[in-house]
């Protein structure tokens, strides 16, 4: 049983019926279906011909994109270790798979997210043009040029046609299910180790806290926190970070992430333990003193520190716990910096009272 460390550990508390019990049940369960099943599907989603052939739309039958891939998350979670090593080997490459599927889904949901931002955009300029009280036609090429560009695209009608065809569910369904998978791969050590080689994986995971769902959030932070804590996981989380950033825009690195924790419409613990809880995991897990100063600068910046004074007395233990773990351990630079004022001063009287001691001991001698 190739498992984690914490699994290993908790396996290891059992009493070894039950243990032996486990092992049965894992001896026990049959594939449904081999690894090749399911990507030959997730392959056909992919394949922009795909839709306009009726042998692939056949051969992906009536179940939807989100039902397969939540077969396919059953299957990594409770098949045997050996059929999670057949999905990702050389021959499958089930991580490249995967990862490509949910990058093209990710694509979907962001220009769904677009649209919906230009339809609201065009409705709030239309309502205070027509409040001005000017009486002239509404120019629609000045109001509402993103919403046509994005709507009315040859690109996006072929994918809305391409998604029709092969009838694939919705994009937020299917990463959702899509960052399921990558929970179950790397819940073993093997499939861990693959996705932290994986950059693009990581790319696309920290890519899924757009999705509106805060439940999916949460669990994207989970992975990504539990990737940080690993040796080389820092850098790598940092650097997911700075391409989210490039890719959204942000004018800060963590912008949006705070923008969620701070500015929810409904209050989710789940994910705000989980928020604080990788932030405490970025901040403080580095050996470096003025690193650690740095990064806890990044959130102080994106406010931070004023919005814990507002949840420090949160009812919820498990947040407040996470709360007072970073408030505990952060640095006050303005404390560090007097101290070493006051120590520089301190140092400079020890050398001019030993002087003054050693020119008393010339004259006595």
């Amino acid at each position: 049983m190739d498992l984690p460390p914490d699994k290993a550990k908790l396996l290891k508390q059992y009493d070894n019926e039950k243990k032996w019990d486990i092992i049965c049940d894992q001896e026990r369960v049959q594939a449904k279906d081999p690894p090749s099943h399911y990507l030959a599907k997730l392959r056909t989603y992919l394949d922009p011909k795909a839709s306009r052939s009726h042998r692939k739309r056949k051969m992906v039958g009536e179940s939807t994109s989100t039902q397969v891939l939540r077969d396919l998350e059953i299957s990594l979670r409770t098949n045997h270790i050996e059929w999670v090593r057949e999905f990702l080997d050389e021959e499958n490459q089930g991580l490249d798979a995967l990862i490509d599927y949910l990058s093209f889904r990710l694509l979907m949901m962001r220009h769904e997210q677009r649209l919906l931002e230009s339809r609201a955009n065009s409705e709030e300029r239309i309502q205070a043009a027509t409040g001005t009280g000017d009486n002239s036609p509404l120019n629609n090429g000045c109001l509402r040029p993103p919403l046509h560009e994005l709507k009315d695209s040859p690109g996006v009608k072929r994918r809305s046609r391409h998604v029709a065809r092969l009838n694939m569910g919705e994009a937020k369904d299917d990463i959702h299910v899509c960052i399921l998978c990558m929970r179950a791969i790397m819940n073993n050590k093997y499939g861990f180790n693959m996705v932290i080689q994986h950059r693009e994986a990581i790319n696309c995971i920290a890519l899924s806290l757009m999705h509106k769902s805060l439940r999916t959030k949460a669990l994207v932070l989970e992975l990504l926190a539990a990737i940080c804590l690993v040796k080389g996981g820092h850098e790598i989380i940092l650097s997911a970070f700075d391409n989210f950033k490039e890719v959204c825009s942000e004018r800060r690195r963590f912008t949006t992430l705070m923008e969620y924790f701070t500015q929810y419409d409904s209050f989710h613990i789940e994910f705000m333990v989980a928020c604080m809880q990788f932030v405490n995991i970025v901040v403080h897990s580095v050996d470096d003193m003025n690193f650690r100063v740095h990064l806890q600068y990044e959130f102080t910046k994106l406010g931070l520190d004023e919005y814990l004074e507002k949840l420090r007395h949160t009812e919820s233990e498990d947040l407040q716990v996470q709360i007072s773990a970073y408030l505990d351990n952060v640095f006050d630079v303005a404390a560090l910096m007097e101290d070493s004022e006051t120590k520089t001063a301190a140092l400079e009287k020890v050398a001019e009272l030993e002087d003054e001691l050693g020119h008393v001991s010339t004259r006595l001698a």
